[in-house]
């Protein structure tokens, strides 16, 4: 009997495996006018999911879904072009897809059995929508204006984004793709409105980290302490600073940018600068001893260096919510907070400005 039984059991295991429903993914578009183009879909890891080529303005393609479900990339690039990429939230499912070739930039209408790309068209479009009517102003800008223009668009398009998707879960991943630390306290403000869902994701959940140390940041709050200390062993002492302004400059002796601007700061800045009144302080963030220290001798830098050469690891990174190399601030000498992310070239100007309200 026990031979019939395992007989019985394969047999059972087989057909159950024969009648296993594979999960799928499909695709049906439509680019009315559009003619020998080539639609295509790749996952995360940039593996090609769909390749399809649209001859009549049309595609479709079905296929077994075998990646991880999460965020690609959609193209529909005319043969021999390369138009942009759309992402997309990838899962076994139905897309719907409507595009239009007189703007190829525009993201297309996609429709979808995945709640969370249903989110992703709704930010897009709102997004579009936002940028045709400013284009439509015809407004000409300096590249500052045109960037805080910019910041502007993006922020009234995620509003509107959440006034209409209150519970969204792709909330935090469309945020991470925003310039929140360009407005940080606006994107505190709607990063607390997020459902638990969302700032319980992964992304939900680095950004309630990050945004609450950025508020810590804000011009008039304290500046953190420094970890570390300089080549001959000493800690920063708040109580020894003697500047009514500082120029804080993170950096790494491997960072092109930094060094270079350290070129300047020793003939430019420090001469231009009133420096009885201005000093400079370096945070570096290497972990090697001597590429900090020969770094230092290199540029010529005669002025306080700290790090606690820990990398990318550095307190210092933390505390302070780098990002970037070079990243600069400008603080008082109470060592609080004038300005943070200052760009290189208007670090002058921000001194400057300072020093003539006090």
């Amino acid at each position: 009997m026990k031979k019939y039984f395992y007989l019985l059991t394969a047999a059972a295991s087989l057909v159950a495996s024969c009648t296993t429903k594979l999960a799928h993914i499909t695709f049906t578009g439509k680019v009315p006018g559009l003619t020998d183009a080539v639609f295509i879909v790749t996952d995360a890891a940039g593996k090609g999911i769909v390749g399809q080529n649209i001859t009549d303005g049309t595609f479709k393609a079905d296929t077994v879904f075998e990646s991880e479900v999460g965020y690609g990339t959609l193209g529909i690039n005319k043969n021999g072009e390369k138009n942009k990429d759309f992402e997309v939230y990838l899962e076994p499912g139905t897309y719907t897809i409507e595009a239009d070739a007189a703007h190829p930039d525009d993201y297309p209408k996609i429709t979808s059995s995945s709640a969370i790309q249903n989110e992703l068209t709704s930010y897009h479009t709102i997004e579009d929508e936002i940028y045709r009517k400013a284009e439509d102003k015809v407004v000409v800008m300096q590249t500052g204006a045109a960037e805080r223009a910019d910041d502007n668009n993006k922020l009234e398009a995620f509003k509107q984004f959440l006034a209409k998707n209150p519970n969204s879960v792709a909330a935090p991943h469309i945020m991470m793709s925003l310039q929140y630390e360009h407005d940080v306290e606006a994107y505190h403000e709607i990063f607390q409105k997020l459902s638990a869902a969302a700032k319980g994701t992964e992304e939900g959940k680095f950004l309630d980290k990050k945004l609450s140390g950025m508020m810590k940041l804000l011009p008039g709050k304290d500046a953190p302490e420094i970890a570390g200390t300089t080549p001959g062993g000493k800690k920063f002492d708040k109580a020894a600073l003697d500047k009514k302004v500082y120029i804080v400059d993170f950096w790494k002796a491997g960072n092109q940018i930094s060094r270079l601007n350290h070129q300047d700061m020793v003939g430019g800045i420090a001469k231009n600068l009133n420096m009885a009144k201005v000093g400079f302080i370096s945070i570096s963030l290497d972990n090697k001893r001597d590429w900090w220290t020969k770094a230092i001798e290199g540029d010529k830098m005669n002025w306080t260096q700290y790090a606690d050469l820990k990398g990318d690891e550095s307190a210092n990174a933390e505390a302070w919510a780098i990002t970037r190399i070079p990243t600069y601030y400008v603080l008082n000498g109470k060592w609080q907070i004038v300005a943070r992310d200052v760009s290189y070239d208007k670090l002058e100007y921000v001194v400057n400005e300072y020093l003539l309200r006090k």
